[in-house]
Formats: C-alpha cells, structure tokens, sequence
C-alpha cells in the first residue's frame, strides 16, 4: 500500500466560545520515494512491503559500493516534503515539533527504518533544521554530497532543481515479544 502523511499544527486559543478552532501555523508532508539504503542494515521484518518482503522489482534496485564492500539498495523510504511554518511562528520549535511527528509515524506506524529529506543547497534554514533534527548529508561513491534533482513549483513553473539528500536512521521504541 502507499504510505502518506500530512501533520497539521495549530495555535489553538482557549476563549469563552471555545469552539476548538485554531490557526494554521505549520504543516509538513511525509511520503515515499525511492532513496538510497544499506541493505546489511535493514531488518528482515521493516521496510516497505507491508508483510516485510519488498518483491516488487520496478520499486528497487541493489548496486554495491566496492569501497567499503556495502550493497547499497533503491528502496522505497520515508521522505519529508514540504515543510512550513508561518513566519510570525517561526523559532519556536514548530518545525522541529513537526519533523519529530514525521519520525515517529516512519518509526511506529510504517516500522520504517530511515527517513530521508530533500534540501536546497543553497536554504541555509532548512540545512541547519535538519542538522540540529539529527539528519547528515549522504555521500556519493567520490565522497561528495549526494545530489539529486527534485521537481519544484515556484510561480506555477515547474523546474528540476538539484538537491542535497539527508537521511537519518530512526530509534524504534521495541515491544518485548516472546
């Protein structure tokens, strides 16, 4: 199945009314794209396929990196994609509140392993964010900062606009089985 989120946060103002009504002051999307994985660190039972067993060959792809002997693997992947916040709520921890939900609905609700983001190289903002959040910036074979193009819509154009690709390995609170 697909795996989709959209958090909403709202400033909720208690009055005599209160009718639960509250201003929009960030959201954050959360889907699945293709990304980057080691293979020796995924478990058996996470990933993509609800049953654990990712069989769907036009959704993956394996290479290996003959540097440190790693198979690297295309798998479908938690990827934050547009994250905001009012500028008059900025500062305030709304987006790291919001990038914290993301990770937990990837670590809990989908069991997924890593979550992946999509910056700029040039939004300085959102670099720093996802750093502080934890995230570091992958490398390509050369050693330099994994790049990929994402499609953006600025002014109603759509452009292919490079981007810098961070991931994060997710802490999974672990239930006790027997």
């Amino acid at each position: 199945g697909k795996k989709y989120c959209l958090l909403v946060a709202k400033e909720i103002i208690h009055d005599d009314d209160d009718d639960g009504d509250g201003d929009v002051v960030g959201l954050v999307e959360m889907g699945m794209s293709l990304c980057p994985v080691p293979l020796d660190q995924l478990d058996s039972c996470a990933g993509s396929g609800d049953d654990g067993n990712n069989t769907d060959d036009n959704n993956s792809d394996t290479t290996t990196n003959n540097d440190n002997d790693h198979d690297i693997g295309l798998r479908p992947q938690p990827t934050v994609g547009v994250l905001c916040v009012n500028p008059t709520h900025q500062n305030k921890g709304i987006a790291q509140a919001l990038v914290q939900k993301c990770e937990n609905v990837a670590a809990e609700v989908w069991s997924e392993q890593f979550i992946f983001v999509d910056v700029e190289p040039k939004n300085e903002n959102a670099l720093s964010l996802f750093r502080k959040c934890g995230f570091h910036c992958l490398l390509d074979e050369m050693g330099g900062a994994q790049i990929r193009n994402a499609t953006v819509s600025r002014r109603r154009v759509a452009e292919s606009v490079p981007h810098l690709l961070l991931s994060k390995r997710l802490a999974r609170t672990m239930s006790t089985e027997i």
